[in-house]
């Protein structure tokens, strides 16, 4: 079985709230901060930890921080801790996108 989620946001929304340490602080962990170097990141980030969420099923059910998106040497983004789970950002313009796939092993 196969889940699904996506997930668009507004860059200039995030642009506005990562402004606010205790968005920065509530939404990303320490890596991701490091990681992001743009407003584009951050909402990137932002993105893929919702469809996450919506993949799942469960609604948001941890805080958004819990949840780390790692990037490998090649920059692909990974969820850390996820098994089965596959994650892709894109962004274009004023909005970022994110879908993540996420399967059962049988």
């Amino acid at each position: 079985m196969f889940r699904i989620g996506n997930d668009i946001v507004l860059v200039s929304r995030i642009e506005k709230s990562i402004k606010n340490k205790r968005f920065l602080s509530e939404v990303y962990t320490e890596k991701e901060r490091e990681h992001c170097k743009n407003a584009e990141n951050f909402a990137g980030v932002f993105a893929a930890k919702e469809a996450y969420f919506k993949a799942l099923g469960t609604g948001i059910t941890k805080r958004l921080n819990d949840v780390e998106i790692i990037f490998d040497e090649n920059g692909k983004p990974h969820i850390a801790g996820a098994e089965n789970c596959d994650v892709s950002i894109s962004h274009d313009g004023e909005y970022a996108f994110a879908s993540v796939i996420m399967w059962e092993q049988v």
